[in-house]
């Protein structure tokens, strides 16, 4: 019975482990709910709405109350009535009918500011992505770099263990035993040093995260990218144009700073126009009704009155001048920077997709090292410990082994962040539409 509760209880813990196991979609949520940068450029954005919703309140008519009560000292005469207090009460609607296109203007000025703060949103929310897997990868790779590290400085003991009976046996030199211990003594250092940079990781990544601590991630097996990384090393840079096309085609649509540098396009436009207004006359409308009366009077008298108030502008038109002038250099230096953005972000999306590719090829390459190094040490270990060869042999071959091992892990990690900027700049949050383009 003790025995079966025992396994129980074991069961439970590993569950809870597991549990405790941070996936990079986990991590990506808690970064999109927690990250300060991301919540304030929300709030900015809910700010940009508010002030759409005011602009659009200035087109329509505009209402006030008035109300008046008087009490004299002295009786005052009206007419031939005295008069000790006076009431007074009315309202007044107001209509802007024509102002130089600025109230409506003005409006659709404010909706570009709200599409440019929902861009700003939306960039801002890929870069949080896109930094979070990052740090996530950050702490996979220290994590495989550590443990490659102790296994080398496992094996390196192992190299002095046989190293110190082939030294008590007059097998092997003095030179050649210490040779090996200092090797061990720098691994120890390095893993120290591999420790350190695997904490801070983890630090880095809870600080990103807003969360207390990172126990645990989840990790991301080769072989979900497998399929990509065949297809990708297999290619050619001659035969990236039909994939660089359509990578193109999607950043040109859905990159947030492409997209703001149009909106500001669009918005200078608007103030050209908004500028040349001034020249013209602004024409508002007003209603107003009121009713008064005196103490000595019965009723309140009613009057109301409809004005039509036109303003036309004479003095000083070089101002207006000089503003049409300011808002055509305007305009013209946001057609530039707009053409100077997309083709910075087109030969970012080629480099991407070339770095991309050639990250693909390095892990195929340094896979292949790997497995030649791990082979040619094994044999050397082997020939070491039967005297066969040098204690410098062995080194050259363990350095070589480990060397490969840590090329092979920082290759695929620099594949998945190659990745992840490319579907940055591509401006997507679904990673499925940029496997489809990889593996066709």
């Amino acid at each position: 019975m003790k025995k079966i509760l025992l396994s129980i209880i074991v069961i439970l813990l590993s569950m809870g482990l597991t549990a405790q196991s941070l996936s990079l979609d986990e991590a990506k949520k808690l970064a999109l709910k927690n990250n300060p940068d991301l919540l304030s450029q929300q709030q900015a954005t809910k700010a940009s709405k508010n002030s759409l919703w005011q602009s659009y309140i200035n087109l329509i008519p505009s209402a006030s109350l008035t109300g008046n009560y008087a009490q004299f000292n002295d009786p005052v005469m009206i007419g031939l009535e005295p008069a000790e207090e006076s009431k007074s009460y009315g309202y007044t609607i107001d209509q802007p009918v024509f102002n130089g296109g600025k109230l409506w203007l003005g409006a659709r000025m404010s909706n570009d500011g709200y599409k440019i703060s929902k861009e700003s949103l939306k960039s801002k929310t890929l870069s949080t992505i896109a930094d979070v897997e990052s740090k996530y990868f950050n702490v996979l790779e220290n994590q495989v770099l550590l443990e490659i590290s102790q296994k080398d400085l496992l094996s390196s003991q192992t190299n002095v263990e046989i190293a110190q009976i082939r030294y008590d046996t007059g097998t092997l030199s003095k030179a050649e035993y210490l040779q090996l211990q200092s090797e061990l003594a720098v691994k120890e250092v390095n893993l120290i040093q591999i420790e350190n940079l695997y904490q801070i990781s983890l630090l880095e990544l809870a600080n990103f995260l807003q969360i207390e601590k990172v126990k645990e991630l989840a990790e991301i097996p080769i072989e979900i990218h497998q399929p990509t990384l065949d297809e990708l090393s297999s290619k050619s840079i001659s035969e990236l144009d039909e994939m660089t096309n359509a990578i193109i085609d999607i950043g040109e649509t859905n990159n947030p700073s492409l997209k703001i540098s149009e909106i500001s396009v669009d918005t200078n436009k608007k103030s050209l126009l908004m500028a040349g207004g001034n020249f013209l006359p602004s024409v508002n409308l007003q209603y107003s009704n009121n009713w008064s009366k005196y103490d000595y009077q019965e009723d309140f008298i009613e009057s109301g009155q409809l004005g039509v108030y036109l303003s036309i502008p004479i003095f000083p038109l070089a101002d207006n001048g000089l503003e049409v002038a300011k808002a055509n250099h305007n305009l013209k230096q946001s057609k530039y920077a707009l053409e100077s953005v997309n083709n910075t972000i087109i030969l970012s999306l080629r480099s991407s997709l070339i770095n991309l590719v050639a990250a693909a090829k390095t892990v195929r390459s340094s896979k292949l090292a790997m497995e030649y190094s791990k082979e040619t040490y094994n044999q050397m270990k082997e020939r070491f410990t039967y005297g066969v060869i040098t204690a410098n042999d062995l080194l050259s071959t363990e350095v070589m082994f480990t060397s490969a091992q840590n090329q092979y892990t920082t290759s695929f990690y620099n594949f998945l962040r190659a990745k992840s900027t490319l579907q940055l700049l591509m401006g997507i949050e679904d990673p499925q539409i940029l496997e489809k383009i990889l593996n066709k």
